[in-house]
This record gives structure tokens, sequence and C-alpha cells, in this order.
């Protein structure tokens, strides 16, 4: 509603930071089908932003105080049509394809002792998929027949899909392996450079099942033995669940993306790549170009594992949309869905879902302080009043989560820090405001409990510690050359 509209009775709207606007309620004769009117309690005031439902903004009209009638409607727009990434020649429609990357086969750390694991009971259910999913990789020398004095048990994993994934418990082996150079990049780091491009249009391709491109040398095959039905089998390429695999998939699917330097800018983690741009045109030929490379060093690319050129995608389990980081709407339902846990390691299991999100929430760690309660070893598990509120409450602030970003630059955009010191511990987020904003933009939420002799700080020397997490939360997203406010 335009703000020359003011209504007379005063509302206070409470905003996801806690914050508080204050605006006045007024009555306007409001109708879907501009016919039949009625009246409708709508928000308006000085900075009020111009919010409507879909159905109006669909198909709606309404009068205003002053006896004008306003109309809303969404216009169909024409625009060429963008031809999508999936739709290019060699990308692969068989799902259960494997390459073989031309690449030398690898020498990886081999395990300083045995380890020889039996097999343990598995799921009923996914005894047929695995025994297909055996002789599929068998037949595409992925695997082969062996006798080794190592062995590990399979670990069947249920994917999202409704398909099994064939992972090995390479658990014990793990730890008997010496350790190389990890190579694989933060999460947090890739999501903030994404967040910093601010991009109108993305694409994303997924390379399925790229360790099994990856060729092993014969000398470091043994210590990957597996048995099934009776059968001993080993990998030939690189498997599932061993502890260096994502560092060695990443650091050759990047070496061939950066051999010739012919590659467009990209995003990559392990097996993921997003590219960006202003254009569905830009990005299409970007990510052309990304799979062409991929596809020439011998990489087999689903078609179903390309998403895009598109203005909303997920990448690293997250939606991105015009540079803004959101909460993919599975997940909202997912949680929001979710029953009481009735032990401690079912809340364990809520709270990573959770915590994920954390950086989306104000006050987090104080919502959830007495989910964590009842996880803790010297507790008995008490599903108390404390939980339920503390339960009900987090669902809810996930359901209404803000969107986090873009990180805008420029000398106009104002980096606002606002920290608090409170009685469990300290709070800060992170703001950017732009001219015409009243409060700017989210980028980001935290809080923690006191930790050690903190709680015993006096009470200046605690805010001290929050602007000292502040500020160093901040230069992780904005960087440390970029001018920082604190507001009071």
């Amino acid at each position: 509603m335009p703000s020359n509209y003011e209504g007379v009775e005063p509302i206070s709207i409470s905003g996801v930071t806690g914050g508080s606007q204050q605006l006045t309620l007024l009555e306007a004769e409001v109708s879907l089908t501009g016919n039949e009117w009625e009246k409708h309690p709508i928000v308006t005031g000085p900075e009020a932003p111009c919010i409507l439902g879909i159905d109006y903004l669909r198909k709606g009209y309404f009068k205003d105080p002053k006896g004008y009638r306003w109309a809303f409607g969404i216009a169909a727009l024409e625009a060429e049509e963008i031809e999508p990434l999936s739709s290019l020649p060699g990308l692969s429609e068989d799902p259960s394809v494997v390459g073989l990357l031309r690449v030398e086969e690898q020498q990886v750390p081999i395990a300083t002792t045995t380890v020889h694991r039996q097999q343990y009971r598995t799921n009923r259910d996914a005894l047929v998929p695995i025994h297909k999913l055996i002789r599929q990789l068998e037949g595409q020398g992925a695997i082969s027949r062996t006798r080794s004095p190592f062995n590990s048990p399979i670990w069947p994993v249920w994917k999202s899909n409704g398909e099994w994934r064939l992972t090995v418990d390479y658990r014990g082996l793990n730890e008997v392996t010496p350790p190389m150079s990890a190579a694989v990049p933060d999460m947090l780091e890739l999501q903030y450079e994404l967040e910093s491009k601010a991009a109108k249009w993305y694409a994303t391709i997924d390379i399925a099942t790229a360790f099994f491109l990856i060729p092993l040398a014969a000398e470091c095959r043994p210590q990957f033995a597996f048995t099934w039905r009776g059968v001993q089998y080993t990998w030939n390429r690189l498997p599932q669940g061993w502890k260096h695999s994502p560092t060695i998939c990443h650091g050759l699917i990047q070496a061939a993306l950066g051999e010739k330097g012919e590659a467009p800018e990209h995003l990559q983690y392990i097996d993921d790549i997003i590219v960006w741009g202003n254009s569905a045109e830009e990005v299409s030929e970007k990510g052309k170009k990304i799979i062409q490379i991929l596809l020439q060093a011998g990489f087999a690319i689903k078609r179903s594992k390309v998403k895009g050129p598109a203005q909303e995608i997920e990448f690293l389990g997250i939606r991105w949309h015009d540079g803004q980081r959101q909460i993919p709407m599975d997940i909202i339902n997912k949680i929001a869905a979710m029953s009481p846990p009735t032990n401690k390691k079912e809340t364990q299991a809520f709270l990573g879902v959770v915590g994920f999100w954390r950086m989306h929430i104000p006050n987090y760690t104080l919502i959830v302080s007495p989910l964590y309660h009842v996880t803790w070893k010297k507790n008995d598990f008490k599903w108390g009043p404390e939980q339920r509120q503390a339960f009900e409450q987090i669902k809810q602030e996930i359901v209404h989560a803000a969107a986090l970003g873009p990180v805008r630059a420029g000398p106009d955009v104002k980096n606002v820090l606002y920290t608090a010191a409170g009685e469990n511990g300290p709070t800060w987020n992170l703001w950017q405001k732009a001219p015409g904003e009243t409060r700017g933009r989210p980028l980001g939420f935290w809080s923690r409990g006191y930790r050690g002799s903190e709680a015993r700080y006096t009470p200046m020397e605690k805010e001290i510690l929050a602007a000292y997490e502040g500020v160093r939360a901040a230069s992780e997203v904005i960087g440390t050359e970029a001018q920082l406010l604190l507001a009071p």
C-alpha cells in the first residue's frame, strides 16, 4: 500500500530479527473478481513494503479510502526460449553409466596395517538393488573379483531419489591410512563467494559417480576388498567411503578444468560445479564450455544431473535466487512435519538437520539450548515443557527464515553489525543497507553460549566479546577491506 495512504489505528509489526516498526491499519474495499467487494484490513506506513498476496498479484482489485480503484495482474512476458544445458549432445541417458577418466592410474596411500572385518547384516530391501549394482560395476570394470587379506563390510546407503548407493564401511581402513593434504574447499567459503556474485542466472553440473571414473594403480587395490554373497571383490576405481576419495576426486576435476585455462569462471565442490551470470545466454555458454572440457577429459555426465540456465537453482543443498541463499521448500516442509524426538539419538539427528541452517535463525543457540541439554551424556532423556516449546519454536523459525544476501558492493552500501551480550551468550548479526532501505538485508545471524570463564566476564567484557566475534564473522562474509559499522 503506498505510504501516502495512512490509516488511523496504529499497529506494531515485528520482523524476523525481533525488531519492530510502527505502522497504521486501515480498511479498504477489496475484490478478487472486480465485482464482489468487501472490507479488508491493510497495513501501511512511511516505509512499508508493497507486499500483496499472490492472489491479488494475479487478479486482484481494491478501493483505497479516497475511492480510487486499484488493479493488479501479472503480465505475460515474451522471452527468447533458452535451450537447457541438459539437451546438449554427449550427455548420458543411462543412469548406471560409468566412464573412465583419461589420466594415469592413481597411486594412493596404502594402509599401514591389514584390516579384515566381516560383513554384517544389511537391510533386506537393499539386497536385490545392491546385487544388481555389483553386477553392473563388474561389467563396467569398476570392480573385479580378487583374493585379499583385507576386507571391509558393505554399507548400502538409501538415496533421496529412491535408489541405493553401494558404499563400503571403510572406517577401520581409514584409521590406519596415512594422511594426505586435503584440497577440498570449505563449503561455507564457497557459499560466501557465490553470494558475492549477486547473479541473476545459474547452471549446475553434477558429475554423478565421479569417484568411479578415476582408475587406481594395481598395487593400491587390494586394501579396498569387500565380500558379497561369498565372493570377494575390490575396486579398480576410487571407492566411496574411503577418506581420501573426495580430495583426489576434487583435485582431478579441478586439474581438468584448469589445465589450459579455458574454463570460464565457476565454483567447484568435489563433483558439483556451478556457473552464473546476468543472462541466460551468458550462463548457457559458460555451461557448454564446462561440459565440453569435462567430456573431453573422459568424465561421463548424466543428462539428469545438468540443471539450468535458471534464475533459481539448488547448489550444495541451498536454494539460490538473485544472489540470495534460501532454505529449499522441501527442506522446510520436511522439518515442519517432523514429530518430537523420543530419545537422544533422534534429538541429535533433529539438531543436525536444523543446525545446518543456523545462520538464517536469529538467536539460534538460545532457542535450541533446551534440546541440547537432553543430549548430554550425564543427563537422562527427559522431554519436558521447555523441550516442547524449543522444538516447536525452532520449526517455526525455519518456516519463516530470512533469505541471506546477496553481498553487495559500492560506496553507498553500508555494512552494519549488531551485537549483544545476553545472559546465556553473545549474539551478532550482519546487515547491508543500501540507499532507500530502512533496515537493509541480512547477511547472517550468529549466536553461541559462553565458554569456560567467559560466563564470569564483566558486562563490559561480554560486550567486547560479542563485538569481537561479530567483527570476525563479518570479515569472512564481506572481507577484511570492507567498511563495517557497529550499531549502538
